[in-house]
């Protein structure tokens, strides 16, 4: 089946693939819900917790900081 794979930190959408269906439920940052079209300077972001997905302008995303930097 086609999945759709995120940052499990994020949300953030990080692309497309395939993969068994039964191996869904226990990977991590996939889904089988296919991401909204977005428009310019927007970017999808995967809501686990009410598996949906919501369009965010880039400007409203707030990436963690790589480790060792504050």
């Amino acid at each position: 089946m086609r999945v759709y794979w995120f940052c499990p930190e994020t949300g953030v959408y990080q692309g497309e693939d395939f993969l068994e269906e039964s191996d869904l439920q226990c990977t991590q940052g996939a889904t089988g819900i296919a991401p909204p079209i977005c428009a310019c300077n927007e970017v999808p972001v995967f809501d686990a917790a009410m598996e949906r997905w919501k369009l965010m302008k880039f400007s409203e995303i707030r990436l963690p900081l790589p480790m060792g930097q504050s």
